[in-house]
């Protein structure tokens, strides 16, 4: 494949561009450090993609290859001073996380296992607004309103692998978990109390073995909830490397 003859030679390109790093004088010896070590990674993880070919995606080869030529040439203290050392600092980062994200592009498994923890993150927050629009609880459907627009845009950038959408899955899941745990807590210890199921029952308008299925129900959507806003949690971390 094509892919992988670029891949490597992407590699080539940034191994070169290594030994320019010890000759700038524009950068300190931390900094110099931290920039041969992204360029290290990039090389092996850039070499390792290469190995695993399955799908040729020539375009986005020649795209990670321009860009390593484009650091290359970047690499000089003149060429720093022009760009501005943050920005030459930037770039580096960004080359970094091409080859990091690389495989997801050249490797169908590791989209398949991306959309599969998508998939569940999806499920989960569906079932948490089902969850809040089933739970006798004003305030948790108030919380789920709130919540809407942020979880509905966290849906739409994992979708396109955006960073931000895995950020904004992390900071919208800690109050479906806590409602979810809730809910188990709460519908169990009424179900253990004839007086309370009577007394949801009444709240209903309904029989008191139709309150005992609505709790059962509680329970079983609210476990379905926790665990897959849970496990697409680990899923995602896992492949964080995916999202750009």
């Amino acid at each position: 494949m094509k892919s992988e003859k670029i891949l490597l030679e992407t590699a080539d390109v940034l191994e070169s561009t290594l030994e320019k790093i010890e000759r700038l004088g524009s950068l300190s010896e931390k900094e110099k450090t931290k920039v041969k070590k992204s360029l290290e990674e990039a090389v092996e993880n850039f070499r390792e993609v290469a190995s695993r070919v399955e799908k040729d995606n020539e375009e986005l080869a020649e795209f990670f290859f321009k860009k390593a030529k484009e650091l290359k040439l970047m690499s000089t203290d003149k060429a720093i001073e022009k760009e501005g050392k943050k920005n030459y600092l930037k770039a580096v980062n960004r080359t970094l996380l091409y080859s990091r994200s690389a495989e997801y592009d050249f490797v169908p498994k590791k989209l398949v296992e991306l959309k599969r923890a998508y998939r569940k993150y999806i499920f989960g927050m569906t079932s948490f607004f089902i969850l809040t629009g089933a739970y006798l609880n004003q305030f948790f459907a108030i919380t789920a309103l709130i919540l809407a627009i942020p979880i509905i845009l966290s849906m739409l950038s994992l979708q396109r692998r955006g960073y931000t959408g895995l950020l904004l899955a992390y900071a919208s899941a800690p109050i479906p978990l806590v409602v979810g745990f809730n809910a188990i807590v709460y519908s169990l210890s009424v179900l253990r109390d004839p007086a309370k199921i009577s007394e949801v029952a009444g709240h209903l308008g309904k029989s008191v073995s139709f309150a005992q299925g609505y709790l059962i129900f509680l329970v079983l959507l609210s476990a379905v909830e926790v665990y897959l806003i849970g496990s697409s949690l680990v899923e995602l971390y896992k492949h964080r490397h995916a999202f750009l």
